[in-house]
């Protein structure tokens, strides 16, 4: 009976170590991963702004923005490597009910590293001829501390995210990233504007001056600082900063006006919601890297000791019998029954 149970604890013990080891080294790089359903919202404000209003043609200061962004995955175009979010954005001036800008993105990207990818649809403004690279929405699942190109969608390319420290974002660990965007041709303004808005005397000795109208052309100019907080765990952002600044450049290099410029900031409702995600995430992820497999080997180790001690029958001790003793004398119980047993001599 003894034997058995070791058998069985042994048995236990080896599968309680295989499944430890499974879960730590295939399981876990199959689970963690960015996920394919997921849903976010979040808010920026940018106080004391100033942005050109289009449908006046006037320059709106000391404006209150507000962007509110949400990202929502797409499901149905994910598959087990690649996971594929919506990300929209809109500026708005609350007090005007106008909006400022729009922004638009699909994102297809790696689940474990956030390489963006350009399949399903993955698209900017609607524009699926623009390719994306770096990292973007998600960022890499054990973010280290160095420099990551990290995709701009108003320039619609990479420039580097440079690792400058580490923050505390209500209590949460993070990493603080760094983009300087360099001032940056972004388009054309279709049909020119004003010379009379640009400030411009002489507009007729400018490139791109049309008579018919008296517009001049002009080019958006963008230039930006983002900053980045990123929990190094599960690759979720916390936090986030915009600088953000757009100027109208005349065909002979010089910028005219300041079209745009925003100092956008998460409120703190946001941080909090993220901060509570990414916690919510990187238990998972301790749980199948290191609480999971470390709890189940150290299940598995100490059945198969006691299996083992179990199994392993003991050493049989022989107790020798005592003899008679010589010349006769007394015989003790024990030595009767030990002759009794013993066999009979006929010789």
């Amino acid at each position: 009976m003894r034997r058995n149970v070791g058998l069985v604890l042994t048995g236990t013990a080896t599968f309680f170590l295989a499944f430890a080891a499974l879960v730590r080294f295939y399981v876990a790089d199959q689970v963690i991963a960015a996920p394919a359903n997921f849903f976010q919202q979040t808010t920026l404000e940018a106080a004391d702004a100033s942005y050109l209003d289009t449908a006046t043609l006037k320059i709106r200061k000391g404006a209150h923005l507000r962007a509110v962004n949400t990202i929502r995955g797409d499901v149905r175009a994910a598959s087990r490597k690649t996971a594929v979010w919506d990300s929209f954005t809109s500026i708005e001036d609350p007090a005007t009910k106008k909006s400022v800008e729009i922004q638009q993105q699909r994102a297809a990207f790696d689940r474990r590293t956030g390489a963006l990818e350009n399949v399903q649809g993955a698209s900017v403004g609607g524009d699926t001829s623009v390719r994306q690279s770096g990292v973007g929405l998600f960022w890499p699942i054990g973010v280290g501390k160095r420099s990551y190109p990290y995709f701009d969608l108003s320039t619609k390319r990479t420039w580097p995210a440079t690792f400058e420290g580490e923050e505390r974002i209500h209590g949460l660990r993070a990493y603080r990233f760094v983009q300087r965007v360099p001032p940056t041709v972004t388009e054309s303004v279709k049909g020119g504007l004003p010379a009379s808005l640009l400030k411009v005397k002489n507009p007729k000795r400018l490139p791109g001056y049309d008579k018919k109208t008296g517009n001049v052309a002009v080019d958006r100019v963008y230039d930006a600082t983002v900053t980045i907080w990123v929990d190094p765990r599960t690759g979720g952002q916390v936090n986030q900063e915009q600088k953000v600044r757009t100027a109208l450049r005349t065909r002979d290099g010089v910028d005219r006006l300041v079209a745009a410029d925003l100092d956008l900031k998460m409120v703190d409702a946001g941080q909090r919601s993220l901060v509570d995600l990414n916690r919510s995430q990187a238990f998972k992820i301790t749980l199948l890297r290191t609480a999971g497999p470390l709890g189940g080997a150290g299940l598995g180790l100490v059945l198969l000791v006691v299996g083992l001690v179990l199994a392993i029958p003991g050493r049989q001790t022989i107790i020798p019998l005592p003899d008679r003793a010589e010349g006769g004398g007394n015989t003790t119980k024990a030595d009767g029954l030990s002759q009794a047993a013993r066999p009979r001599s006929d010789g």
